[in-house]
Parts: C-alpha cells; sequence; structure tokens
C-alpha cells in the first residue's frame, strides 16, 4: 500500500496539474492533518445544543470561532458564514434543501452551458421540480434574460440555483438575478461559486451579496487554494437560520482538521498576496490559451474569447480520453469533460489555478502549451516532454502562502521536536 502511495508522490512531484476543480493545498495548511485534530468530532454543539457532548474537539474547535468565521467576514464581507460543508456537492445539498420545495420549480444551469451535471439530479431527489436556466441560441455563454423572465414568470420558482462548473466567461449574475427580483420578488437566488471563490474573494469578481444575491457559497479547493471542504454564506438573518437549521441535520460533525486547514489557507489568502494570485491565475489561463492557440488548431472561445476565468478548454483531433492519458504519461494531467458547451461533445478542460500555485509564469505557460500541443499531435515524443515537465515541476515551489521557514517553525512548536528531521520534512512539503 505505502508503495502505491510512494508512486502517486513521485508521480505528482513531477507532473503539472491541469485540473481545473484542484489545487494544491499549501505546506502549512497540511500541517492540520498533523494533529490528534483529525481523529475529533466537532459539532459545534454548544451554538446547537447550548452544551458539549464530544468534548474532544472544544478546545481546537476554538480555530473556527476565533480565527476562521471572524476572518472569512473579514475577506468576504459577509455578516454570516456557515462552515458545515464538507465538499461543494454537500454545500449544493444544503442550500437545494434549505432554499427549494417539494413540487415546486428550481431553476438550474444546465450541463450544456456550464452547469454541475449532479445540481438538477439532487433538486430532483428532494421533489423539487427542475428546469433550465434560458440560455441564447446564438451565444451559448449567454443567459436569455428575456426567456428567463418569462419562464420565471410562468413557474414561480422557490429557487434559482446559478452555478458554472465549466466556464470560459464568467455568467451575467447581475442580469439574473436583476431579471428574477423584478419578476418574483420573493425567490430565492443563490449562486454557487465553487470554481470562482479566489476571484469574487479577490474583488475581481461581484461580490454575490452585493449583487442582490440571497446567499452564496461552494467548495474551498478550486481556485481558492484550500481543503475539500465548503463554505454558505449571506446576510440576512432569516436566510442564515435557515441555512443552520437544514445543516445540522445533513452534515454530521465537519471535520475539524478540515477547519483548520481552511483557516490556515484563509489567513495565508488575506496575508500572503490572494490578489496578486487570483490576478495571476487569469493572467496565466489567457496566456496558456493564447501559446495553445498558436501552437494549433482545437483551442475553444467564447465569442472570441478564449478565457476570462482560470479554465481552457481544447478539442483535440484524436480522441480526448486517449490524448489525455498520453499527457498524463508525460506529466501533464488534464481533464477530459462531456459536454464541452463550445461544441456539445467530449473535449479537454484545463485549469491554470494550480499551476499559479507553483509559482509559475508567463514563461512556462508558453513551454506548457507548446508540450502539451507537441503530445497531441505526436510530435514531441512523451518521454521527452516527460523529462521537460519533470523539469518544470521540480524547479517549483509554492508560492503565495508562507514560506519553509516558517512551516519548519511552526513544525517545531506542533510537535515539539527539533533537528534536521524537521527541516527535512518542511522541505518535503515543499518540493
Amino acid at each position: 500500500m505505502l508503495e502505491i502511495v510512494g508512486d502517486h508522490e513521485r508521480k505528482m512531484a513531477s507532473a503539472v496539474n491541469l485540473i481545473p476543480s484542484e489545487n494544491l493545498l499549501t505546506p502549512a495548511a497540511r500541517l492540520a492533518y498533523l494533529s490528534d485534530a483529525y481523529s475529533r468530532y466537532f459539532f459545534d454543539e454548544r451554538e446547537v445544543f447550548g452544551k458539549w457532548s464530544f468534548q474532544g474537539g472544544s478546545i481546537v474547535g476554538e480555530v473556527q470561532r476565533e480565527v476562521l468565521v471572524p476572518l472569512v467576514q473579514k475577506v468576504t464581507g459577509a455578516r454570516h458564514v456557515d462552515v458545515r460543508g464538507i465538499s461543494g456537492l454537500n454545500a449544493m445539498t444544503v442550500a437545494l434543501a434549505a432554499f427549494g420545495a417539494r413540487d415546486r420549480v428550481t431553476i438550474t444551469v444546465p450541463p450544456r452551458h456550464g452547469g454541475h451535471p449532479a445540481t438538477a439530479v439532487v433538486a430532483g431527489h428532494f421533489g423539487h421540480r427542475a428546469e433550465a436556466l434560458p440560455f441564447r441560441d446564438e451565444a451559448w455563454w449567454e443567459v436569455d434574460l428575456p426567456a428567463l423572465a418569462e419562464l420565471v414568470a410562468r413557474t414561480d420558482p422557490a429557487l434559482v440555483y446559478v452555478d458554472q462548473a465549466t466556464a470560459l466567461v464568467p455568467l451575467d449574475l447581475a442580469g439574473v438575478i436583476r431579471t428574477v427580483k423584478e419578476v418574483s420578488p420573493g425567490t430565492h437566488v443563490h449562486a454557487d461559486t465553487s470554481h470562482i471563490n479566489a476571484f469574487v474573494w479577490s474583488g475581481l469578481f461581484g461580490q454575490p451579496l452585493d449583487l442582490g444575491a440571497d446567499s452564496y457559497g461552494g467548495s474551498t479547493h478550486k481556485t481558492f487554494a484550500g481543503p475539500h471542504k465548503a463554505l454558505l454564506l449571506t446576510n440576512d438573518d432569516a436566510v442564515s437560520d435557515k441555512l443552520t437549521s437544514v445543516a445540522v441535520n445533513l452534515v454530521s460533525h465537519h471535520h475539524v482538521s478540515d477547519v483548520v486547514a481552511l483557516a490556515i489557507a484563509m489567513v495565508e489568502f488575506a496575508e500572503c498576496g490572494g490578489v496578486d494570485y487570483a490576478q495571476a491565475v487569469l493572467a496565466n489561463a489567457a496566456a496558456f490559451a493564447r501559446a495553445l492557440a498558436d501552437a494549433g488548431p482545437g483551442v475553444q472561445d467564447a465569442g472570441g474569447v478564449l478565457t476570462r476565468t482560470h479554465q481552457v478548454w481544447y478539442e483535440p483531433a484524436g480522441d480526448p480520453h486517449r490524448i489525455s492519458e498520453r499527457l498524463f504519461d508525460a506529466g501533464i494531467v488534464v481533464n477530459p469533460y462531456n459536454p464541452l458547451p463550445s461544441t456539445g461533445r467530449l473535449g479537454i478542460r484545463m485549469g491554470l489555478n494550480e499551476a499559479t500555485k507553483l509559482g509559475f509564469g508567463e514563461p512556462e505557460m508558453a513551454e506548457l502549451a507548446g508540450l502539451l500541443h507537441g503530445v497531441a499531435v505526436d510530435r514531441i515524443a512523451v518521454a521527452e516532454a516527460g523529462e521537460r515537465v519533470a523539469a518544470m515541476r521540480q524547479a517549483a515551489r509554492p508560492a503565495y502562502c508562507f514560506s519553509e521557514d516558517v512551516v519548519a517553525s511552526k513544525l517545531r512548536e506542533l510537535t515539539g521536536a527539533s533537528g534536521a528531521g524537521v527541516d527535512e520534512l518542511a522541505a518535503w512539503l515543499y518540493r
């Protein structure tokens, strides 16, 4: 078993990951999983039940109350923060259960236009009548706002759930919210920002609550480089109470080591250049898309725009799964995805978020694009590409986070250990 884990570590230490729904958990945040806290229940019991029943989590749980929640409130501007979600899909489930209603309509973004494939399915399991958010026939990336107004007037939805798992350009969230609220002020609008949280929290994209959404949130491990967890946010007291009443019955203990890791990641975002990181992700995605388009055909666009998010899409000449396997052998990890909204077919979906977290910039984007295209069209041998990718990856170090010296110091505090062993572990975390 350990040999298999070792094989994984060696592979990823010599590869560049371009999967848009993944990111690099920083060395400091990974320290949370070395603690005894990983073994403890944490229920927010004082808040929910008035007293503790599982006291093992009562001490480390102070991180949530004293660090994480206040910092998220500061970074996001939201008055109420729910950190119970253990994944993006879990947070989706909580939001659908809280704000939708049996036998009433929930409007969702169809996968053909970039929505998560599970949203309508989960809504259906709760007895919601799922309807698709309408998009313009001639512009698959643009919401058809007049058609949306007609749909809302006709169906009186309880919930409009707006998400984009697959997007080259940001959806017009402000237009959607305005249209829905003009026709049906009582309809709840929730924005799932899983893929774009780093852009929202850095101020580069509009903050959904400021745009008029009733709530928003999502996973914390995509453009935001945190653990596999999720947040839900609102400014409304009644909405917060509804979230709490639903979440305590859909989420058991919410993994206190994840809470600590998320708190560390949020501190790093606030103190180690989170805004610079978010800007660099967008710049790197644009540079990578341009370089890949210059190398040959297949790069997708939205009305001539290659990307305004972290994502880049590619339709290779051959089978996307076979080419993705060749790229993996060459150390370039990509995501075969069906459908790409631009084609309605299987293609390759990529994100530059993790590469940016490794400190890569425009020169690396050009080299990566050239290698990817070369392998995809059999112009560059897999072995040659693998050597070049490995050299790039092994020269990189996690960026926009606490330094190796800081992590070594915290390791000593956490373990009471000293000497070369701690330094070696810190160096391994930064490899």
